[in-house]
């Protein structure tokens, strides 16, 4: 058989060896013949499908925006204070998006219509589409974007927040959409305008969304900067940045400081669900958007040492860092029982989810999903953020198939780059060696589980996998790294620079620039991957903005409700804490002007 040979020593601190994974079944032997169901009471037979077991496992303890706790010893972070994050100690791509405005509030925007439409080179247009596009559709629809589903949709996108337009006429060159869609303002960033060509047949009588638009072909793309120190209309045709063609968009801004409620919002479906709060799918009253509101009760978190730091830290960050790869903060308000967070609904579910139901990525998926989070992190850590949680139930995928990262509870802030921190958390299979010897770590420690992540796209688990935890903590200090034949040769490399277990040495101790230049991400143009210029190779499965069947069943069945808090008793200590928890665009602004964001949660 290929590869080297095992030895039973362990190899020397702060070294990973390698050795080749000769057969799928030699990563059967690694992991337990029996995978306890957490929660469940029962166990299924692992020996045949690992991977898929390994995930089942996973699904059972998973929930969009939990925190994981520490795994051995509890926080050590201090509830004295609130944290906030330095200013970026390495310049950002310049750019106008994530500055918070002066005056919130709604842009209205009417897709009219476009011209010059072809498909890209190479692409013959669908058998399906051909055909009605030739006889036209022979059945009689309830309205007009049914009878006109063979001709270019758009993708909408404003700040993270997505909708659908359908056209309503004219042909596949030249479509006509004419659709009203109010978005949201609380910061600056790009309108962007996907255009995508169906490829299956034309929606059944009795469906009320559009067909799955996995397969769809993206055929055009437009970046527009809406002008938002005006109220006066605007419109123009816009030319194509991808593909060909211009489109006719007319636009305009109406100030507006809303003091928001949970009233604000219809409550649609519940998403996710954990021991201190839950998320819900949510739609905006007056503009119709949809969110994901994540509601976590005052006392749950007061009880515990350290998660009122967590909450707030976590709101901090949402509210400033700005990337197309980040979740951002749409809104956050309290009431006096309740935190409210509110961010954009992103439709296509957990990667996990995604990654349960294939098993693995092939290399090029896995590629553009690891660029997309090495730019994530490289943004966090320009703010002196370590994120230390990265997994993939922690990375949702968008409608256009874009990564998006989530949930900041346990990100540590003020770290630079010679910083070191003690705490213990995290996830187990993806915890660094230095914070199971307790020496205090950096940010490589992010570069750690991003090596850790790349293995597990490529394989359906992650390396030093175990059922047992301790274990899987020996596995993680002294076992050799084990690769399957068909991995290549630069994903090796690659994953073992990452995981080099002396964080000095560790590929990406001296910036994320050292990862972007190594063999693996030769096919990579970072700058059209930063603007989301490069097509995702994968877009998921989704019915309309408003389907959650990528979201855990589990949850999704149960009804959306607010929850009445009874005799909480959080004393006025307790509340003083929350003082600024509030999002306002306009302090958020004025405190970016400052040297530092002390303001911002003072």
């Amino acid at each position: 058989m290929a590869g080297l040979s095992l030895s039973p020593a362990p190899p020397p601190e702060g070294s990973v060896t390698v050795a080749v994974m000769t057969s799928r079944s030699d990563m059967r032997k690694r992991v337990s013949a029996k995978m306890i169901l957490r929660g469940s009471g029962c166990s299924q037979d692992a020996s045949d499908e690992p991977v898929r077991s390994y995930l089942y496992v996973r699904k059972m303890t998973s929930w969009l925006g939990k925190k994981t706790k520490e795994a051995l010893t509890p926080t050590t972070i201090s509830a004295s204070h609130t944290p906030t994050p330095s200013r970026p100690v390495s310049p950002l791509p310049a750019s106008r998006n994530g500055k918070p405005v002066d005056r919130p509030g709604h842009l209205e925007v009417r897709i009219l219509e476009g011209r010059g439409l072809t498909l890209p080179p190479d692409v013959a247009i669908p058998d399906a589409i051909a055909q009605a596009a030739k006889f036209g559709h022979q059945r009689k629809p309830s309205n007009r974007s049914q009878a006109c589903w063979w001709l270019p949709y758009i993708v909408l996108e404003y700040d993270s927040n997505a909708t659908l337009i359908e056209a309503t006429g004219g042909q596949l060159t030249s479509p006509v959409w004419g659709s009203h869609s109010p978005f949201d303002v609380s910061r600056v960033s790009d309108l962007v305008l996907s255009v995508y060509l169906r490829t299956g047949p034309p929606p059944s009588s009795d469906r009320k969304e559009p067909p799955s638009a996995g397969d769809d072909i993206l055929i055009a793309r437009v970046d527009v900067i809406p002008n938002l120190d005006s109220s006066s209309e605007t419109e123009q045709w816009y030319k194509a940045i991808m593909g060909q063609g211009e489109f006719h968009v007319r636009m305009s801004f109406k100030a507006q400081n809303e003091q928001l409620t949970v009233e604000s919002f219809d409550l649609l479906a519940l998403i996710g669900k954990g021991s201190f709060g839950k998320v819900m799918q949510v739609r905006k009253k007056d503009t119709g958007r949809i969110y994901a509101m994540k509601s976590i009760r005052k006392a749950n978190i007061a009880s515990r040492p350290g998660e009122i730091t967590h909450i707030l830290a976590e709101r901090t960050v949402l509210a400033l860092v700005h990337s197309p790869f980040i979740v951002p903060l749409k809104f956050s308000f309290q009431s006096a029982d309740k935190l409210y967070l509110v961010m954009p609904f992103i439709n296509g579910g957990e990667l996990f989810h995604h990654l349960q139901q294939e098993g693995s990525f092939d290399q090029t998926r896995s590629r553009f999903y690891i660029a997309e989070l090495l730019c994530a992190l490289e943004h966090l850590h320009s703010f002196n953020v370590v994120y230390r949680d990265l997994k993939p139930e922690n990375i949702l995928l968008s409608y256009t198939g874009h990564l998006a990262l989530c949930d900041f509870g346990l990100c540590k802030l003020n770290m630079s780059e010679d910083s070191k921190t003690d705490t213990f958390c995290g996830t187990p299979e993806y915890i660094a060696p230095e914070l199971l010897l307790a020496r205090g770590y950096t940010r490589s420690v992010d570069w750690w589980t991003l090596g850790t992540l790349l293995f597990e796209f490529l394989t359906g688990l992650p390396p030093f996998y175990d059922q047992d935890v301790n274990k899987m903590y020996q596995r993680i200090l002294h076992d050799r790294l084990h690769f399957p034949e068909n991995m290549s040769r630069d994903a090796r490399h690659l994953i073992a620079a990452l995981l080099d277990r002396d964080p000095a040495k560790r590929l990406g101790a001296n910036g994320a620039e050292e990862i972007k230049r190594m063999p693996f991400f030769s096919k990579i143009d970072w700058k059209r991957l930063l603007a989301m210029k490069i097509p995702p190779p994968f877009k998921p499965r989704v019915g309309g903005l408003i389907d959650v069947s990528n979201f855990d069943s589990e949850f999704v069945t149960e009804a959306a409700v607010d929850s009445v808090v009874e005799d909480s008793n959080i004393s006025e200590t307790v509340q003083d804490r929350f003082v600024g928890f509030t999002y306002n665009p306009t302090n958020e602004a004025l405190a970016n002007d400052g040297g530092t964001y002390g303001s911002v949660l003072a």
